[in-house]
């Protein structure tokens, strides 16, 4: 039976996307779907009674059968799942995996904290799924818990890796961490490592050209307003694409015009940020040890 013999376990909004995006284009490599949520489909079989809070039942894969079916038919060297939530799980997470995939090479891919927790945040302003401050959003953190809101509501507790990478690193024997400034300040160095670390041809240069799944609502982006949030528009437009463009083609373009927004409104002060951070300077000090890398230039105040 195939199955996967790597997986990115995590984290949420440190690249997780991007990072998929640019290994499915190895030749070597297959990843039918980006995460299943296979290994921790447990939590989604009472989901939360708000629509707002609640993860599309439709993309988590809850049967072994199914699971399995995904890589029938994959023929490549490396196959691997790349998931957002193994991490924030991983209690929950690493029996299951070791049960069904057994020793599998682990990468988890991880951000300065405060930035992925705006990230976050964001990531939820702009898919209109999210109508608090950022605030009012973190004091409702424990009650949104409570009702079962989907985990990436919870933008503090996301953010804590030391917990996590440790468990990968006594239950596996190959576990790599990469940052997630890394893979975009230095994108082949970076994907060279990785596909070093999954035992596929190092010497192939993936498109790294676009950053997928920018979390910055796009208010102030007039052509992806325009194009891609018009309704009426979208309907003439979607089959004449569909004719002309394979999906991942339209999926590359339309990430292409997502853009960064600097809008300040969308940005915490200062104050906030700095009390943020002072939450997470016991667990950086500790991810600094178990992946042996500095990361001092996380521990600076605004």
């Amino acid at each position: 039976m195939k199955k996967p013999n790597f997986l990115v376990a995590g984290v949420a909004k440190c690249g997780t996307t991007s990072l998929f995006f640019y290994l499915e284009q190895h030749p070597e490599i297959c990843i039918p779907k980006k995460e299943t949520f296979y290994f921790i489909a447990d939590r989604y079989k009472n989901p939360s009674t708000k629509e707002e809070g609640r993860r599309d039942p439709s993309r988590i894969i809850f049967d072994s059968i199914q699971y399995d079916s995904l890589y029938e038919n994959c023929t490549e060297k490396s196959i691997g799942e790349i998931s957002t939530c193994y991490a924030y799980f991983h209690k929950e997470a690493i029996p299951r995996i070791k049960e069904k995939l057994g020793d599998p090479r682990i990468l988890i891919i991880i951000r300065q904290p405060v930035e992925r927790l705006i990230s976050g945040y964001k990531h939820f302003l702009r898919m209109d799924r999210e109508h608090l401050t950022l605030q009012e959003a973190l004091n409702e953190e424990k009650k949104r818990a409570a009702d079962r809101w989907d985990f990436m509501w919870q933008y503090r507790g996301v953010g804590f890796y030391a917990d996590a990478i440790e468990a990968y690193q006594k239950s596996f024997s190959h576990v790599k961490v990469i940052l997630q400034e890394d893979l975009t300040n230095k994108p082949d160095e970076c994907l060279r490592e990785i596909f070093q670390f999954i035992g596929v041809d190092d010497s192939f240069a993936p498109d790294t050209s676009i950053k997928y799944n920018i979390s910055d609502p796009q208010s102030n982006n007039k052509w992806f307003k325009y194009i891609f949030s018009n309704k009426k528009l979208k309907a003439i437009l979607k089959p004449i694409t569909n004719k002309l463009f394979s999906v991942k083609t339209k999926r590359k373009i339309k990430h292409s015009f997502r853009k960064p927004n600097q809008n300040e409104m969308f940005k915490p002060s200062a104050q906030l940020q700095n009390e943020l951070l002072d939450i997470y300077i016991e667990d950086i000090n500790r991810t600094e040890k178990l992946i042996q890398r500095d990361l001092s230039h996380w521990k600076t105040k605004k």
